[in-house]
């Protein structure tokens, strides 16, 4: 059973996921930070850079965006042609007479005007990811106006029904354009199919008026809001109910499904108790718990996730597991289960990139398929495209997948401002050492003959006691008068050092 549940506030909204009464997916928008993926914009380029075959555009934002080469539609006027992969909305430009992909200083000028399209918002220092490949999503299909390709979902698994529905798309497709057909057009007809495409050609033709006369950089066209975006890709037959919390967009929800699939009306709920609805559902605890390195599973056994800047590594331990047979059984039953876990947590916390997962190693070579198989099959249901590696020689698979946002634990956190994100501070051994190497660097260049050491109290407790006399050494050394005050709410990298007759700081370097 699938569920969607929406909390609304004046800052954020928030959307859940739930299978089986497990969350799986978790979308988090903020105000200040809103997604602008499918925005498309008329850009103006603003620097060409061969070395990366990539561009840089001005878009309106702080930021320019980036459009690789890839991401340019071909001039068809001079011999471009389109590679298309079925199932996917992004084709390759190809130099035909060179044989392989055409450079980026051939195909854009700097201070050139361009349509472009926001495939991926601002992640970490870098600007939005653009494509010049605008592609218009509807309910049952997406229109892609710059190529003349069909595709049909991979979800889509019946081979009689795919030839239905390519059969149905020739005889729908507007001239010179290219559709792919969603996962929500399984088993519709024409009738179906025709107001959707309507509206996008529309909608095309409306950019194409908008790209001629407004000038660049602007916003040409807007995509919906999250909770619209959420009803119109993912609100399908199959799920069974959507709650939301506030009247205003439960009404909306209702008026956009009259125009696409007013038989999933009913299926809506307004949520109006007093108990907050996330909290109500048990969904605050499971969002702390996602934020947390490890993930403990039923049996007792768990999974470490840790997160870099291009890769996530995920280890896989028995913990309190035993099992009661052989060890082999053992190792698999947990990996198998970690197995289901970490499709879940990859959903949850919308890992991308590389990731690597050091499974427990198992000795039988059909256990390994098996595992491979339980992995694959947990990761169907995930939207987002991935690729699963085979049991390496040490005994990982490695993953892709591909992100178009932050994660969920960029979107909630940030670093922290005592370790810089590497969940490690310095000992206070450490602290206290650094802290006499200091003071011998200050001596040497300082006059002052009386100073006071304000450190964290571990640190204090340190030079007062065991390291004291290490102190006095220093103290003899440079015939300087030291105190030390410890103050409680000093953090233990912190150090002051003041003098001992103004009691103003002394710069330590």
């Amino acid at each position: 059973m699938k569920e969607f549940v929406i909390n609304v506030s004046p800052v954020e909204t928030r959307i859940a996921l739930l299978e089986n009464g497990r969350l799986v997916e978790m979308m988090v928008e903020r105000q200040e930070s809103r997604s602008v993926v499918g925005n498309v914009y008329k850009g103006r380029v603003d620097a060409v850079v061969p070395g990366m075959q990539a561009a840089f555009v001005d878009i309106g934002f702080e930021k320019n965006g980036f459009l690789y080469v890839s991401d340019i539609a071909a001039d068809t006027s001079k011999g471009g042609e389109f590679v298309f992969e079925e199932g996917t909305a992004k084709p390759h430009t190809k130099d035909k007479t060179a044989g392989r992909r055409a450079s980026i200083e051939n195909m854009l000028t700097k201070g050139q005007s361009i349509m472009v399209q926001v495939s991926k918002d601002t992640l970490g220092t870098k600007g939005v990811r653009l494509t010049n490949y605008v592609t218009l999503p509807g309910r049952f299909a997406v229109l892609m106006p710059t190529v003349s390709n069909l595709g049909i979902s991979r979800k889509i698994e019946d081979p009689k029904e795919r030839d239905r529905l390519r059969k149905l798309m020739q005889s729908l497709r507007p001239k010179g354009m290219g559709m792919i057909l969603r996962t929500a057009s399984e088993g519709k007809s024409k009738d179906d199919f025709e107001p959707d495409i309507r509206y996008l050609v529309k909608l095309w033709e409306k950019l194409g008026n908008k790209m001629e006369s407004a000038k660049a950089p602007c916003l040409l066209h807007e995509d919906l809001g999250p909770i619209l975006r959420m009803v119109r890709d993912s609100f399908t037959n199959d799920v069974e109910r959507l709650t939301v919390d506030d009247e205003a967009e439960y009404s909306r929800i209702l008026n956009f499904l009259d125009s696409f699939a007013p038989q999933l009306r009913k299926r809506c709920k307004l949520y109006n108790g007093k108990r907050p609805l996330f909290d109500k559902m048990g969904l605050e605890k499971e969002i702390e718990k996602a934020l947390q390195r490890k993930v403990y599973m039923k049996s007792g056994s768990y999974i470490c996730i840790d997160q870099t800047e291009a890769l996530v590594a995920i280890d896989v331990n028995s913990g309190r597991f035993t099992g009661k047979k052989r060890l082999e059984e053992t190792v698999l039953q947990v990996n198998l289960e970690a197995a289901e876990e970490i499709a879940r947590q990859v959903r949850l916390r919308d890992l991308g990139g590389i990731i690597v997962i050091d499974f427990i190693d198992m000795q039988y070579e059909r256990n390994r398929k098996a595992l491979i198989n339980k992995l694959s099959e947990c990761l169907k249901q995930d939207r987002a495209k991935t690729t699963i590696s085979e049991i390496s020689e040490l005994g990982m698979i490695e993953m892709t997948r591909k992100r178009v946002k932050h994660n969920l634990m960029k979107a909630l956190s940030q670093p922290c401002p005592y370790c810089d994100g590497s969940g490690l501070v310095p000992s206070v051994t450490t602290m206290t050492y650094q802290t006499l190497r200091q003071l011998e660097s200050l001596f040497c260049k300082s006059r002052e003959k009386h100073v006071i050491l304000q450190v964290h109290p571990d640190v204090a407790r340190r030079l007062r006691g065991e390291d004291s006399k290490m102190l006095e050494e220093v103290a003899e050394k440079f015939t300087r008068q030291i105190d030390i005050e410890s103050v409680s709410d000093f953090h233990v990298r912190d150090t002051r050092l003041l003098s001992g007759r103004t009691r103003k700081e002394i710069p330590l370097n």
